[in-house]
């Protein structure tokens, strides 16, 4: 883009800021302009008649971030203007979103008309109603806010009269294009869509589960409970003993079986072993007989030789 264009550009841009700021009831008190920024200082009076200053600001450089959206806070709040206005002319990082919401910092993008909308023909008059004037309107017709019909606050017409999400609109028809009466309006954020939860709109309570509440008892009733228990208790201890006691002798009996059982081993071996001792015994003595009586024969043969 050559010089002359982007002079062009920021002149357009310039003027159509500037368009709106008269609308919305300001009057241009300065502008100024360096390499970096493109600033416009307005004023007007309140209802209250105390004077409302604003800044919009141009940057040159299209990309826009955190720094920049902080960069015009400051100057808000060093300079103590009540309204800040930043014209982006691509789309902002979530980040910057974010903090333009949190500083309070409008954001109009230059993709948006920037000039007067409701000076065309085909653009209907649209007035944001007091809160006074909304009571009556929901009075007159006996409605709630909720049940009037929705506008987004993306809606350029919304942005031009600087209404916020709960704000009722009047649009009044244009008799010329034989159209009569008005119609009114309530904006939403363009996040939440057709929800209804952003216009006022009483929240369901679900009914929370709780576990049914017992009656207080008498301390003669609690006494009368507790008396079934213990006997019952008792019972239970009573019956139990014979148990243990069948128990018991099984576990005697089982044992004496299984003694009984090991024992026999024991004695079968001992029999084996008496029985060989005897054995040896007896071999032993039928030897000795043998060679007692044997030396006697020879003494005996012996003497008879003699």
């Amino acid at each position: 883009m050559s010089s002359k264009e982007q002079k062009a550009k920021e002149k357009r841009i310039v003027d159509g800021v500037k368009e709106i700021l008269e609308f919305r009831g300001f009057k241009i008190s300065d502008t100024k302009e360096d390499d970096d920024f493109l600033d416009v200082y307005a004023k007007k009076l309140s209802e209250e008649k105390e004077t409302v200053t604003a800044i919009a600001r141009f940057p040159k450089n299209p990309q826009i971030g955190v720094k920049l959206i902080r960069l015009l806070g400051k100057l808000q709040e060093e300079e103590e203007l009540d309204e800040a206005l930043l014209i982006a002319e691509s789309p902002l990082t979530h980040y910057a979103k974010k903090e333009s919401v949190k500083l309070g910092i409008e954001i109009i993008s230059s993709t948006n008309p920037l000039f007067n909308i409701f000076e065309h023909q085909l653009v209907r008059q649209h007035v944001k109603l007091r809160t006074r004037d909304i009571k009556g309107f929901l009075e007159r017709y006996q409605i709630q806010k909720h049940q009037i019909p929705k506008i987004l606050e993306t809606d350029a017409a919304v942005k031009a009269i600087q209404a916020k999400p709960g704000d009722v609109i009047k649009i009044v028809r244009n008799p010329d294009m034989g159209e009569n009466g008005s119609y009114y309006r309530v904006v939403i954020k363009s996040t939440s869509r057709l929800r209804l939860v952003e216009t006022g709109t009483p929240k369901k309570k679900l009914p929370k589960k709780t576990a049914p509440v017992k009656p207080k008892e008498t301390p003669e009733k609690q006494k009368e409970e507790t008396k079934p228990e213990t006997k019952a208790k008792t019972a239970t201890k009573t019956t139990a003993k014979p148990k243990t006691a069948a128990a018991k002798k099984t576990t005697t009996a089982k044992k004496t079986t299984a003694t009984k059982t090991t024992a026999k081993p024991k004695t079968t071996a001992a029999k084996k072993t008496t029985t060989a001792k005897k054995t040896t015994t007896a071999k032993k003595t039928t030897t000795a007989k043998k060679t007692t009586t044997a030396k006697k024969t020879t003494t005996a043969k012996k003497t008879a030789k003699k």
